[in-house]
């Protein structure tokens, strides 16, 4: 590299930083002035979240205690109305007690189905495919595991009930489709 093409990698850096120097200070005018013009509506945004967040729990708090009137077919859970809907979805999280001593196991456990290889079965999973390169476990490929096979590596499936409110929503609130309805306004 020779002195012409240093001073050029110097020119361009002070310009770079320049510039960068220049955004971020037009960023922080930019948030200043939308702080500005949203001062007379951050308490009635607060407000209305609070209002959201209250009326979410009362909502639960009825759905629970009336849960087999509003879902009596156990496969689904969402209770309509012309107001909106009511839900209850399923998650799950698998959890690991102590995570060295799973991957212990998951170790013996897949030297084990290699053997199943050898007697014309294919095994079921590796090690590789349950634990990550940097000696972690891999909760995707142990989620898809059953529960009884999980239970030899001492990691249970923590099932839970996610409650959602569907607010209701008018088929006109949706904008028109490119080539259907496009109406001048």
């Amino acid at each position: 590299m020779n002195a012409s093409q240093y001073n050029q990698i110097n020119e361009l850096l002070s310009e770079y930083s320049r510039l960068n120097a220049a955004l971020e200070l037009a960023e922080a005018e930019i948030k200043t002035i939308q702080l500005a013009a949203a001062q007379e509506l951050l308490p009635r945004h607060a407000a209305a979240k609070v209002a959201l967040s209250d009326l979410e729990a009362s909502l639960r708090k009825i759905s629970d205690a009336h849960y087999e009137s509003l879902f009596p077919d156990a496969k689904k859970r969402t209770h309509a109305t012309p107001f909106g809907s009511l839900e209850y979805r399923k998650s799950t999280k698998l959890e690991v007690e102590d995570e060295e001593k799973s991957m212990l196991r998951i170790k013996v456990a897949s030297t084990n189905e290699l053997a199943r290889e050898s007697e014309g079965f294919k095994p079921r999973f590796t090690a590789e495919q349950l634990i990550r390169t940097r000696e972690e476990l891999n909760l995707e490929a142990l989620g898809e595991l059953d529960d009884a096979t999980l239970a030899m590596f001492a990691i249970t499936r923590a099932r839970k009930d996610n409650f959602k409110i569907v607010p209701f929503t008018m088929a006109s609130d949706k904008p028109a489709k490119k080539h259907g309805k496009k109406e001048a306004a």
